[in-house]
């Protein structure tokens, strides 16, 4: 009898698809697990119907992390320059220095706004690195942490508008379990020391339209005037 060897394509076609099947449906029943024991076994990237899963994005997921991080310290830096810049400008009193500290003032302020431009590009990028990788593997994202809701002046009656609230509603003090909803994209970071938070571990963005409930509050004084507000949230 002559072997049909498309008769046995046919029988391999079907047993490779219905591997494929039971595969795609353990990656959706359990994702983690099937995910955790690919990449044990060497599979970093693979794609099934259309779903594709990636190692690597958790490695580039903290790289997003750590240019957060230097960015967001740049940022301090010049504005801390920028605002130096400005009190030298209303103290001296020679034409030529007043008007070469101005201009060093407003180049200072303009590379201010292109980091701050830069990193609102990385928490967009962050964002979206977090909902695949929650998608995948909803335990690795972090749902709790310390966001920035803004800052308060002096006195505490009023926000500055300098660093208004970054969520709504924004009385002047927070309650443990009060609802929020962020309004503006903002790093979740990890425990830090009291007026230390900026130098907490950045866990991930809470994005414009995500629900939080407060957990605690930590006003942390600023060294030019005024109250930087900081909450632990939760995700909902």
């Amino acid at each position: 009898m002559p072997f049909d060897t498309s008769k046995l394509k046919d029988v391999t076609s079907t047993v490779r698809d219905v591997l494929l099947l039971g595969l795609f449906i353990l990656l959706l029943t359990w994702p983690k697990f099937i995910n955790d024991r690919l990449a044990t076994a060497g599979f970093t990237k693979g794609s099934i119907a259309g779903f594709e899963w990636e190692t690597q994005l958790k490695s580039s997921t903290e790289q997003t992390k750590a240019a957060g991080e230097t960015v967001q310290k740049a940022n301090e830096n010049y504005s801390d320059l920028v605002a130096r810049l400005n009190d030298l400008e209303h103290k001296v009193t020679d034409p030529a220095i007043k008007s070469e500290v101005k201009s060093l003032g407003q180049a200072a302020e303009r590379s201010r706004l292109e980091i701050e431009t830069a990193d609102n590009t990385l928490k967009r990028s962050l964002a979206t690195q977090q909902q695949i990788v929650a998608s995948i593997a909803p335990s690795s994202v972090a749902d709790t942490g310390w966001i920035f809701a803004g800052r308060l002046t002096e006195d505490k009656t009023a926000w500055d508008p300098a660093d208004p609230p970054t969520v709504s509603p924004s009385p002047l003090s927070f309650s443990p379990g009060t609802r929020l909803t962020v309004h503006d994209d903002v790093y979740l970071r990890a425990d830090a020391p009291t007026n230390a938070h900026t130098v907490g571990q950045i866990l991930g963005v809470a994005r414009a339209g995500d629900q939080l409930e407060v957990l605690a509050q930590d006003p942390s004084h600023f060294r030019r005037g005024g109250w930087f507000v900081w909450l632990k949230v939760r995700r909902l």
